[in-house]
């Protein structure tokens, strides 16, 4: 079978086969494969139908990609739905983040009548601590005949998360499952001194250079000097921690990787890019271009999103030699390179060191090696003489993919808009319904406790009387994420009395949660200083019942560590103003402020009855949404 003038794979085609067949689809396969086809054919084949489709992705930069790639294609046929961007919402094909589906399901599943498939890219994300619950209530909750096509990375479990979608949705689901590549791996250890060498050659490496030698000391080569001479340039080497990024970044730039020609052409499109982005081309922009002249560069979520979509946008050229990125690159981005470099395979997780997952760890190799242009991708990773033992490399690069686990957690605005839907008693029958359920071969005694836990709470709160949504309840239902600390300020009268700017102050310090080691300057609370007292006695006293009631996690506390910062922003200052206000890095302040509009846009809706309040909101919303914040801005021009 051939599609867009290329002979499919045989699971490409037996999944198309599927998709022609109007089944549902569960598709696991190595990073590079080739998954994206079988998505294009679904759009293209639900447009010739004149059918609806829904696209989506676990991260706003792999959606925004997709958007790009796709309107250049189909134009006006395709929408995007990110909460920081909204463009032709009822086109026939929308692209958004997994939380704005299983947003719509929630408060509208109408608007999902018209859907024929759901396309989504990443699924193994179902497994992720934070927000893998996101998935696993879109499958639950999608209007019955939406059929899904999920694309996966492999996963070991595949056989028993295909019986579990197919016992939620009620629908045969074809299974297509293969460990093929088109460009095989290759796996490296590099030991600082010795070299390379395979991960059973670890030990006699290690050996070797901790014996006492003669002679002169030389700098020995280091990983990079490997790759420069064995030509495996193009790299993307992952490292852990953004400051590692620039350092390394900055260290390497002694190498001049381009010659004469590829340095015109990379800097005089940096130059071209910054000016359809509006750049200005001073200041982070000024040391980037100077990388980018070497051809090295380095990327992660402290950048601005327009300077991370330049870097992209370059990488693509092949100009880029060496980029230094954190793992959030390797997430559906569609960025090959010759070669992969992990800087260590442990990294910080928020509490100690561990090493990376197998999944984690093939998610990132599999950008080694660009179809048609590579015979094998080639990866290497740099062992730490102190603390890697070849048997915890062994078990990271060769070990079993982890299966994929239930992370079901239904947030408050989740459980309000079920209990509106299906009433006290059905809302027990949805938490049935979960994997962790259908993995324990019944019901969830733990997510049951939960949900009552968390009914109870609503309860007590104001969210629930009588069997339905009081006004409260309503406010809170409509709102997705920080909900609950939207409706209490809002039922505290912290909004009565207080202008645009000083809503926008207080939105920001429910969204925001400081880095450890951040500076920020305090604001002058000569004004605000009441209303701060009483939101923050109000989330407390949220927590406290929370806690009362056995909730290990609870709310986070307003953080108004930034309010000097919005304030300033506010009223017209220029980005690099702000510095004065907060270390925290220009990437960290826009997408805090981009969450800023995305909650005064859910609460102005929210509160339309209120036209007073609702006039200053949108008011607050203009007064931050513009230049760097403005994410619509940055799709438009690029």
């Amino acid at each position: 079978m051939r599609y867009k003038g290329f002979e499919l794979y045989p699971f490409q085609e037996q999944a198309i086969r599927a998709v022609e067949a109007r089944q549902s689809v569960l598709v696991s396969a190595p990073t590079g494969a080739g998954k994206t086809v079988i998505a294009e054919f679904a759009i293209d084949r639900a447009l010739e139908l004149k059918e609806r489709i829904v696209y989506t992705s676990p991260v706003k930069a792999l959606t925004n990609q997709k958007y790009r790639d796709f309107h250049d294609e189909y134009g006006d046929e395709i929408g995007i739905m990110t909460g920081d961007v909204t463009l032709n919402a009822h086109a026939p094909v929308v692209l958004m983040t997994t939380e704005i589906l299983r947003n719509t399901i929630l408060e509208d599943a109408e608007r999902m009548s018209d859907v024929s498939y759901v396309i989504m890219d990443e699924i193994h994300y179902i497994s992720d601590i934070d927000r893998g619950t996101v998935w696993e209530e879109s499958i639950i909750f999608a209007p019955p005949g939406v059929r899904f096509l999920g694309l996966s990375a492999t996963i070991s479990n595949l056989d028993e998360f295909c019986g579990w979608v197919q016992s939620v949705r009620d629908d045969e689901v074809e299974l297509v499952e293969t460990d093929f590549r088109p460009v095989p791996l290759k796996h490296h250890l590099f030991v600082p001194g010795a070299g390379v060498t395979r991960v059973s050659g670890m030990n006699k490496a290690v050996e070797q250079i901790r014996r006492p030698r003669r002679g002169r000391g030389h700098r020995p080569p280091d990983v990079i000097d490997h790759l420069i001479k064995e030509d495996l340039l193009s790299c993307l080497c992952f490292c852990f921690s953004r400051r590692e990024c620039e350092a390394r970044a900055r260290s390497t730039q002694r190498r001049r990787l381009l010659n004469n020609h590829e340095r015109e052409r990379i800097l005089r499109s940096f130059d071209e890019l910054c000016e359809r982005y509006e750049v200005d081309p001073r200041d982070q922009a000024s040391e980037l271009r100077q990388l980018a002249g070497r051809g090295i560069m380095y990327h992660h979520a402290g950048l601005l999103p327009v300077y991370k979509e330049v870097v992209e946008r370059l990488f693509t050229t092949g100009l880029v030699k060496l980029l230094f990125t954190t793992e959030t690159f390797a997430v559906g981005v569609n960025m090959p390179a010759r070669s992969v470099v992990f800087s260590a395979l442990r990294k910080f997780d928020g509490v100690g060191f561990s090493y990376l997952k197998t999944l984690s760890y093939y998610q990132m190799a599999g950008r080694a090696g660009r179809q048609g242009m590579d015979d094998e991708g080639n990866v290497f990773s740099v062992v730490n003489l102190e603390y890697d033992t070849q048997k915890d490399l062994k078990k990271v690069i060769f070990g079993k993919m982890e299966p994929l686990q239930s992370r079901f957690n239904l947030s408050y605005s989740a459980v309000l808009n079920l209990y509106q839907a299906l009433g006290e008693e059905e809302i027990y029958s949805a938490v049935d319904r979960s994997l962790a359920a259908w993995q324990r071969g019944g019901s969830s005694k733990k997510d049951r406790a939960l949900l009552k836990a968390r009914l109870d709470i609503l309860t007590k709160a104001g969210y629930l009387a009588d069997g339905e949504l009081t006004g409260k309840g309503r406010i809170a239902s409509r709102i997705q994420g920080y909900e609950i600390h939207v409706a209490e300020l809002f039922w505290a009268g912290c909004f009565e009395t207080i202008s645009p700017e000083e809503c926008a102050v207080i939105v920001a310090g429910i969204v925001f949660e400081a880095r450890r080691g951040d500076f920020h300057q305090r604001i002058d609370a000569s004004g605000l200083g009441a209303v701060r007292n009483r939101a923050r006695k109000r989330i407390a006293e949220f927590r406290r019942t929370e806690q009362r009631h056995g909730l290990e996690e609870t709310i986070k506390a307003p953080d108004w560590g930034l309010s000097a910062a919005v304030q300033s922003w506010a009223r017209g200052a220029a980005l690099e103003d702000l510095r004065g206000f907060t270390s925290s890095q220009d990437g960290d302040v826009v997408r805090n402020l981009r969450m800023t509009v995305q909650i005064l846009r859910q609460f102005a809706n929210a509160a339309k009855e209120d036209l007073g309040l609702h006039d200053r909101l949108l008011e607050a919303m203009n007064l931050i949404n513009r230049d760097e914040v403005d994410a619509a801005r940055q799709l438009r021009l690029g």
